[in-house]
């Protein structure tokens, strides 16, 4: 009985770690948050311009499933140091009858996406939003479920993606502060 509790504890402890190395070290979590006011500004500012692509079929909305009805939903915006830069974290919903893959019988299903920023001019809400659509969520059954696939990719996978000559494409998380200024995170999009 006590070898069975032996390989249970070195098997739960060994996940554990592995789940560890993929999230981001608590040295390096990014703890920045921005005014009350400005996240707000920022927000609508956002939406506007999501929608706008939406409404066109740009960026992550290409789908004929989006449209008029599709509400979209800012979840979390991550903001560098400066502000200027952010990681924003969008869900959709859609009514169930426009995916043509579904049988759910529930009102509605999501779609997640993590969008990129820049920052256009200071203290402005105007910014160059790129989708890193390659790492979408789609077709859950709730709200929390689209978003927890989202923070799990973006929070604990992003860092563990590697290229074809196995070297780290983006190398860490959105959450990790060095995301901002290396050449493999936020630079990688904008450079």
């Amino acid at each position: 009985m006590s070898r069975n509790i032996i390989i249970f504890i070195f098997f739960f402890t060994s996940c554990f770690v592995k789940h560890k190395e993929r999230g981001t070290p608590e040295n390096f979590i990014n703890h920045v948050i921005a005014d009350a006011s400005i996240y707000s500004r920022d927000s609508v500012a956002i939406l506007a311009d999501l929608y706008f692509k939406m409404k066109n079929h740009t960026a992550s909305f290409t789908n004929p499933e989006y449209f008029d009805s599709t509400v979209l939903f800012i979840d979390t915006i991550i903001y560098d140091s400066s502000l200027d830069k952010i990681a924003v974290f969008l869900v959709a919903q859609n009514p169930t009858c426009r995916n043509p893959n579904s049988r759910s019988k529930l009102p509605y299903y999501y779609n997640a996406n993590c969008y990129l920023g820049k920052r256009l001019k200071k203290d402005s809400s105007t910014f160059d939003l790129k989708c890193l659509c390659g790492y979408s969520e789609i077709n859950f059954n709730d709200y929390e479920s689209a978003l927890d696939a989202l923070e799990e990719d973006f929070f604990l996978e992003l860092a563990t993606l590697l290229d074809e000559k196995n070297q780290p494409v983006y190398k860490y998380n959105v959450n990790d502060r060095r995301f901002w200024e290396s050449p493999t995170g936020w630079k990688r999009i904008f450079k």
